[in-house]
């Protein structure tokens, strides 16, 4: 298990979101399915450190990456990672490597040292996030996690009909958030899958209550609580022993 710093959005017990955005990946208890929304089925993680779940929409994103602003339109720029910027009559371009690029409208240029003098100020962002690659044809590929710091800009990217979701231009591709068990399987292999749509951390796991009924995971100076499946239940007994 990696010690990450992932970026998420804190769910509070009334199911508002809250202020933190990131976690530690060693934190992490546990993690099921959650629907906030109609639209949405997101994983939801249970931390040491307080609930979690995905950026699902641009003003979570800006609210999670301090060092992102709005240039144009619906874009959410990474101003650390623009390498120049064309002017003309028309507002100005702000192009990333590999003569990647996004709008800047007339009033942001008119302000743009001001705007770089204040990025600057902040520090550079060390975290990292759970995401999928985007491949050919708007096709997934495997799930895992990528630096923030390699994101060019934010757009929003509609992988189904009605279904709009964080789409991240970066130096090593395009990349959306991680929406599925399986995409969270993928990326942190070492939980357990202790009951249908469920993944625990074994390390944090204090011990197994065991009844007729069914058993259940109880963890670590945590009221977390997960059911064990009974086919599930001597593999995992076997790894937190």
């Amino acid at each position: 298990m990696n010690d990450r710093l992932i970026i998420g959005i804190q769910v509070q017990s009334d199911g508002s979101y809250g202020p933190r955005f990131s976690f530690s990946e060693n934190d992490i208890m546990g993690i099921e399915m959650w629907k906030p929304s109609k639209n949405y089925n997101v994983p939801f993680f249970y931390t040491r450190a307080g609930n979690f779940t995905v950026l699902t929409t641009l003003s979570a994103c800006e609210m999670a990456f301090p060092n992102f602003r709005f240039l144009d339109g619906s874009n959410l720029v990474n101003v650390d990672n623009v390498e120049r910027v064309l002017t003309g009559s028309y507002g100005g371009i702000a192009y990333f490597k590999d003569d990647i690029h996004t709008g800047i409208n007339q009033k942001n240029l008119k302000v743009w040292k001001d705007i770089v003098d204040e990025v600057r100020q902040l520090k550079k962002d060390s975290r990292q996030i759970f995401g999928v690659e985007i491949v050919e044809n708007g096709q997934l590929s495997t799930s895992g996690f990528f630096d923030a710091c390699d994101i060019y800009y934010i757009d929003m990217w509609e992988p189904k009909a009605n279904y709009y979701v964080p789409r991240f231009h970066t130096s090593k591709g395009l990349f959306t958030v991680g929406l599925t068990y399986k995409a969270c399987a993928e990326a942190m292999p070492y939980l357990y899958p202790a009951h249908n749509g469920n993944l625990v951390n074994p390390y944090w796991i204090e011990r197994i209550d065991e009844q007729i009924f069914g058993s259940t995971a109880i963890f670590k100076e945590s009221d977390y609580r997960v059911t064990v499946a009974r086919s599930k239940l001597k593999a995992l007994k076997g790894i937190i022993n």
